[in-house]
Formats: structure tokens, sequence, C-alpha cells
């Protein structure tokens, strides 16, 4: 009777330990080709330089937060060109960004205003501060943010 208690115990502790990898739960996958889209309205403060002709280049990136060591991965990108700006003011952009994934993962959005003709690599007028993760809760959402002005041209922006 005790040798029985003590498999019993064992098999109970092994089955605590062990793991089965298997596809995600069906909650976490998307339909194949599935559309992402986010429509964004962005502000310009009224505290920072000018914008004569400025563009402004908006990222959806997806990626694992599974994979620590996993990539983001560039999935939509919008360029809003012609932005005029003056201090003092605060001036509103409306853009969509959008694109197609195979799986569902999790998602998050850069935004830069650059002058007009700037080199790659250059620094923005403006951008959008912090990790902004979107998409948490469906395919489609709405987000409103302030971008920060650049003080230091050598600030990185994106």
């Amino acid at each position: 009777m005790r040798r029985m208690g003590w498999l019993l115990g064992l098999l109970l502790l092994g089955a605590g330990c062990v793991r089965i990898d298997g596809p995600p739960p069906a909650a976490d996958r998307a339909a194949p080709g599935g559309a992402v889209r986010v429509d964004a309205v962005c502000v310009l403060p009224p505290v920072g330089p000018a914008v004569e002709r400025g563009v402004l280049v908006a990222r959806l990136y997806e990626y694992d937060p599974r994979q620590a060591d996993a990539r983001a991965r560039e999935i939509g990108r919008t360029t809003l060109p012609g932005i005029l700006h003056r201090p003092g003011q605060k001036t509103a952009l409306r853009f969509s960004c959008a694109g197609r994934t195979a799986v569902r993962r999790a998602y998050y959005l850069t935004a830069v205003v650059y002058p007009e003709g700037a080199p790659a690599g250059s620094s923005g007028l403006y951008f959008l501060d912090g990790f902004r993760r979107v998409l948490e809760n469906g395919n489609r959402e709405t987000l409103r943010a302030t971008l920060a002005p650049v003080l230091d041209e050598a600030e990185p922006t994106n």
C-alpha cells in the first residue's frame, strides 16, 4: 500500500511538470490574410519647431512577445506629405495605418514628422514618444496621441 502511494505521488508530481508545445489557443490566432488597422489622430503641440513642408511617416510593426530575441516586422507604413505647423498652434494630423498578417501577434505604432527631403537616418522634428502598443483588443483601433518635439537634433526619433 505504501509503494502504491509513492507511485501515485510521483505520477501527480510528474504530471505537473509536463509541458506540451502545440498551436496557440484559437483566440490568439487570426484568420489567414487578416487585416489590422489603426485610425490615428496625432496632434503637434503649440511648443516646438515650425514645420513648412513636413512629412509624417507612421509604421505599424508586429512582434511575438513570447520570443524575446525575435525582431519586430513592419507590416504597414503610411506617409502623409505637406504638413504645415506654426508654433503657438495645435495641428491635428489624421491618418490610417493598415497591414495584413497571417497570425495574430502583438503590435505597436511609431510616428515621426520629418522635414521634406530629409536624408535617410536623420532626426525628425516631432515623434510619438514611448512604446505605443496598439490592437490589443481586436483588429481595429482608434488612437489619439500628442507628438513630442525633438529637443536635440542628434536625439533618435524612430
